[in-house]
């Protein structure tokens, strides 16, 4: 267990990193408390459960291809999707304390890429226009 609290400080670290530039613009709040917590559970109960060092990305890949399929089904079906979207949390979690990274570290990638992308939706898609 040493090493499995070890992970999670080091984890938790990673995403009080997040937090503290988000707490600078929008002030210390409740919400970023309460979601620190929820993350903080939820590496909890991968590492009590063997998940991260007992597993593979590809394994928890596949895992969340199945979670994908399962919102896919309720957004066709008009259900509720939160729970949904918080399994694929939770898998991307998962996949994320794996691999050392951060959800800044994630979402920072994925805005570089996305942040000067022009284009419109047609018919549903997005069209990106040519530079």
């Amino acid at each position: 267990m040493g090493d499995t609290n070890c992970c999670n400080h080091d984890q938790l670290a990673r995403m009080n990193q997040l937090y503290k530039s988000k707490e600078k613009k929008h002030g210390n709040n409740q919400h970023s408390k309460d979601l620190y917590k929820l993350i903080d559970s939820v590496l909890g109960w991968h590492h009590d459960r063997n998940l991260i060092e007992g597993s593979t990305d590809k394994d928890q890949t596949l895992k969340l291809l199945q979670e994908l399929g399962e919102l896919s089904d309720s957004v066709c079906k008009g259900e509720d999707i939160r729970d949904d979207i918080g399994d694929m949390l939770v898998v991307m979690i998962n996949i994320i304390e794996r691999n050392n990274l951060t959800f800044k570290d994630c979402l920072e990638k994925a805005w570089d890429d996305i942040k000067d992308r022009k284009g419109r939706m047609i018919d549903g898609i997005f069209v990106k226009s040519e530079d």
